[in-house]
C-alpha cells in the first residue's frame, strides 16, 4: 500500500509528460507513408493501400487517441486520490476530472507554441469525451447493489 502511495503521482506525472512530450513533436503524413514503406510494409502496393486507408481513417484514430489518452489521464489521477483519500469517492472523481480537463486545456495552448501545430478547442472537447466517458465507468463501478427485498 505504501509503495502504491508513492507510486500513483509518479504515474500521473509521467503520463502528463508523455502527453505533452507527444504534443511536442509533429508527424506529417508523408513522414509517416516513408516509414511506413520503407520499415514496415516494404510493399509499393501494400503502401499505396495505407495511405489510402490512413486518409479515410486517420480522423477516428487520432482523435480516439485523443480521448483515449485524457480518459487515462483521469484514470491515473483517481487512482493516486484514492490512495491518499480513499473514503472521498465523489470528490476525488471531480477533483481528477479538474485535473485531466486543465491538462487538455493546457495541452492545447501549449501546441499553439510547436511549430506545425495549433490548439483546437474542438481538441479539448475530444479530450473531455475521454474523461467523461472514464468518470462514469469509475462512478457505475463500486455502487452499492440494491436488494429488492
Amino acid at each position: 500500500m505504501r509503495s502504491a502511495k508513492r507510486a500513483a503521482p509518479l504515474l500521473v506525472v509521467a503520463w502528463m509528460l508523455f502527453i505533452f512530450g507527444t504534443s511536442s513533436t509533429v508527424v506529417l503524413p508523408r513522414q509517416l507513408f516513408r516509414f511506413m514503406r520503407d520499415r514496415v510494409l516494404r510493399d509499393d502496393g501494400l503502401s499505396e493501400r495505407f495511405e489510402v486507408f490512413w486518409g479515410l481513417a486517420w480522423f477516428a484514430i487520432v482523435k480516439s487517441w485523443h480521448a483515449t489518452e485524457f480518459a487515462l489521464l483521469f484514470l491515473f489521477c483517481f487512482w493516486a486520490l484514492a490512495r491518499w483519500r480513499p473514503a472521498r469517492r465523489a470528490a476525488n472523481v471531480t477533483l481528477a476530472i479538474a485535473v485531466a480537463l486543465l491538462f487538455a486545456a493546457a495541452d492545447e495552448w501549449h501546441q499553439t507554441f510547436v511549430p506545425g501545430r495549433g490548439g483546437n478547442v474542438i481538441d479539448v472537447l475530444i479530450d473531455s469525451l475521454g474523461v467523461l466517458v472514464a468518470s462514469l465507468a469509475i462512478l457505475s463501478c463500486g455502487r452499492p447493489k440494491v436488494n429488492p427485498q
